[in-house]
């Protein structure tokens, strides 16, 4: 089983409790909380007005929320999860 790295990295914004591992990583999110970043991947669903920094991100996105995949499951409970990381924390 793999080590967790320990989170100690925390984002200062208001509201907001999210915690990094990795620096690079806290600096990616904070981002996303800046108001003028351009988002130019939009969700191809027309309900969904959601849109995103990166690619890779709005892949994620519409295969986790609007294609329901779900390809991590816990090998104890069977819960299935959309991505490695949910799986993990849980």
């Amino acid at each position: 089983k793999k080590a967790v790295a320990a989170k100690r990295f925390s984002c200062i914004h208001p509201g907001c409790d999210r915690q990094f591992a990795r620096l690079f990583n806290l600096h990616t999110h904070e981002r996303t909380h800046d108001p003028l970043q351009v988002r130019p991947f939009v969700c191809s669903v027309a309900v969904c007005s959601k849109r995103f920094s990166r690619k890779h991100d709005l892949q994620r996105h519409e295969a986790s929320v609007h294609k329901g995949e779900r390809n991590y499951r816990c090998p104890t409970c069977s819960k299935p999860f959309s991505r490695q990381d949910g799986l993990r924390r849980h």
